[in-house]
C-alpha cells in the first residue's frame, strides 16, 4: 500500500504553527535618520533677487557714500557679501560701513530662517549674486579670500 507524504507533512506543519509563534527571534537593526535634501538654494536665490531689486528701487541710506568709498578702493565686497575695509576711512565712513553690514547681517539671518538654509550659505550666495551687479573697477574678494578688481 502506497501512502502519500502530504498528509503527514500537513499535520506536522499544522502542529508546528502554534509552536513557531512562541519562538523568539532576535533581529538587530539600525535606525538611521532619513535625510531629505530639499533644494533650498532656489528659495534663497529668489529671496536674494528680491533683496537686490529692492535695493535698486530704494537704495540704502548711505549708498552715495559707500559708492564713493568703493570708487577710491577704500572698501570692497568680501566673499560673504559684506563691505570690507581696504583702505583709510574716517570715523563717519567706518560707521556707515558698520551700519550697512549690520543691516545686511539681519537680512541674511531673516533669509536663512525663512528658507531653512544656513546663514553661511546665504551669505556666500549673496556674495556671488552681488558680484554680478558690482560696477567695473570695484574690489571684491573671491571664494579663496583673494582680492580682485572687477
Amino acid at each position: 500500500m502506497k501512502t502519500s507524504a502530504y498528509p503527514l507533512l500537513l499535520s506536522v506543519l499544522a502542529l508546528s504553527g502554534p509552536v513557531a509563534g512562541c519562538l523568539a527571534i532576535k533581529t538587530e537593526h539600525e535606525v538611521k535618520p532619513i535625510q531629505i535634501t530639499m533644494d533650498v538654494n532656489l528659495k534663497v536665490d529668489k529671496e536674494l533677487e528680491k533683496e537686490i531689486e529692492q535695493e535698486k528701487k530704494a537704495p540704502p541710506k548711505h549708498m552715495a557714500e559707500i559708492k564713493a568709498m568703493s570708487d577710491r578702493g577704500a572698501v570692497g565686497m568680501d566673499n560673504r557679501g559684506y563691505l570690507a575695509v581696504r583702505g583709510e576711512l574716517s570715523d563717519d565712513e567706518r560707521e556707515i560701513v558698520e551700519d550697512a553690514n549690520a543691516k545686511r547681517r539681519v537680512r541674511m539671518g531673516e533669509i536663512a530662517e525663512q528658507t531653512g538654509a544656513k546663514r553661511a550659505d546665504v551669505e556666500k550666495m549673496r556674495a556671488e549674486k552681488m558680484l554680478e551687479h558690482l560696477p567695473a573697477g570695484a574690489w571684491y574678494q573671491d571664494a579663496s579670500g583673494n582680492w580682485k578688481r572687477k
